[in-house]
């Protein structure tokens, strides 16, 4: 019984050991995305003037993730007067084949479709180490030639100051 008592504390020490894992940065949100907590919550207080601002939920966002960030990106161009959709290329999972059926989107679509202030915008959210694939290229160069927006969203600062200057 003793035997599996030391047998625990060791494994408990080789998994929370500091040799073992770094701990994470902690997240700390950029300007940016406190103004866009700002702009809810005033969307917030105008579509519901009888209530106090104080009891108004707030509407936090992260650029943290690629979810996040897609939230974040396509929350900010509606609040900006304009419109976004997040795209969805994944396929369909099937039961009875066990795996994903392609989709019929075209390969290489952005992640958000947008329009803002008259112009088609296309915009690609990569996280971390993430890159574009080469259909990813191919639709942006498609999108430019054709007279459209593209852009590269890394972090919610970037995207804002590019769409800012638009």
């Amino acid at each position: 019984m003793m035997g599996n008592i030391e047998k625990y504390k060791c494994t408990l020490f080789m998994h929370t050991s500091p040799a073992h894992k770094q701990p994470k940065k902690r997240y700390k949100k950029s300007e940016a995305i406190k103004i866009l907590e700002r702009m809810e919550a005033e969307h917030d207080a105008t579509k519901h003037p009888t209530i106090d601002k104080r009891y108004l939920a707030p509407r936090l966002h992260s650029d943290k993730t690629a979810n996040g960030l897609t939230k974040a990106i396509t929350r900010y161009i509606t609040l900006r007067g304009g419109m976004a959709s997040r795209i969805n290329t994944t396929g369909i999972w099937d039961q009875k084949l066990s795996k994903y059926r392609p989709t019929t989107m075209k390969r290489g679509l952005a992640d958000i479709w947008a329009t803002y202030q008259g112009k088609s915008l296309q915009i690609e959210v990569k996280i971390g180490a993430d890159r574009q694939s080469e259909d990813q290229i191919k639709v942006q160069q498609q999108q430019e030639e054709a007279g459209g927006l593209y852009f590269v969203a890394k972090d919610f600062s970037s995207f804002k100051n590019w769409i800012d200057q638009l």
